[in-house]
């Protein structure tokens, strides 16, 4: 048989395998265990650069559960200036060796234009993800669950820059297909699905939300199957690539991904329990490919459909 090609296109975005982090579930740098080569993954996808500077949610800001974790972390961030400033694209990101996918939110339209606009002339960039779906940051899911905002923000976004422009998506919606065509509609080249799911938890002692910000998003193997439905159900509905993200634990679910019509996947809470999760799931994709004599990711994505 011929050698397998795990490579993935998407837009002007071009991966050596669909393994990607979720945004803000892996450090690439400062405490990075060193376990493996960044070179081995797909794309490196960073943690969501707001338009604003801001300081995050009050604590606490994670909360485990039985079968996942919730998350209020609230998007920590330096702002678009200070970042494209300091030049950590070429200085922290560059040399780890593959393609970088950055992630921009914004509280209106126009803010998501102005990153879009600020880094449409890095050559660092392969790709934009834009933040609409953020469950615990004010007005960040409200950016994906209300349509003509959903419309504006990816229009503007699309006029801001060249690069290839992701949207990610809320789970928390009635219709997600329908939310991932008007995307598909307003000039992105592909869709994330999806985000984490609203939630909290109490604690019995001090009877108060555990989370400083009393609710935040879940996420990890509970949502999986809930993720997954979603996935293929975008897939009937648009023609652009969709970026599997939910519950992603071992390559079996990443296969499963793939399956329901993803191009590619993202890997969020399990980098949190097995910090060697995504080679292994980029291995065991290798490996399912060989045993079914599948010689693309084309030849599987979305046989679940048939």
């Amino acid at each position: 048989m011929a050698e397998i090609n795990t490579s993935v296109v998407i837009g002007n975005l071009r991966m050596k395998n669909p393994v990607m982090p979720a945004s803000g579930a892996y450090d690439y740098n400062d405490d990075n265990p060193g376990l493996f080569p960044m070179s081995e993954l797909g794309a490196i996808m960073l943690k969501t650069i707001h338009h604003d500077v801001r300081p995050g949610n009050k604590s606490p800001r994670i909360a485990e559960t039985p079968a996942g974790m919730l998350n209020a972390v609230g998007i920590p961030s330096i702002g678009i200036h200070a970042f494209v400033k300091e030049e950590y694209l070429k200085e922290k990101y560059r040399p780890l060796g593959a393609p970088i996918i950055v992630s921009v939110s914004g509280g209106t339209p126009e803010a998501i234009r102005t990153c879009c606009e600020m880094l449409d002339d890095s050559e660092d960039v392969a790709a934009i993800e834009l933040n609409l779906s953020c469950p615990n940051v004010g007005t960040g899911l409200q950016l994906s669950s209300d349509e003509k905002l959903l419309h504006d923000c990816v229009a503007e976004a699309r006029k801001g820059t060249h690069h290839t422009l992701i949207a990610k998506h809320s789970p928390n919606v009635t219709n997600i297909a329908k939310m991932a065509k008007i995307s598909e509609d307003s000039g992105a080249d592909a869709v994330t699905v999806a985000n984490t799911y609203m939630g909290m938890a109490i604690d019995i002692n001090t009877k108060k939300p555990f989370l400083g910000n009393c609710q935040g998003g879940l996420s990890g193997p509970a949502i999986k199957p809930l993720t997954l439905h979603k996935v293929f159900q975008v897939y009937e509905a648009v023609s652009i690539p969709v970026i599997g993200c939910g519950g992603i634990m071992c390559a079996e679910d990443a296969i499963e991904y793939i399956l329901a019509g993803a191009s590619a996947v993202q890997v969020g809470a399990a980098n949190f329990v097995d910090p060697l999760v995504m080679p292994k799931v980029i291995r065991g994709i290798e490996a399912y490919m060989e045993k079914n004599h599948f010689p693309d990711i084309a030849s599987f994505r979305g046989l679940a459909h048939q």
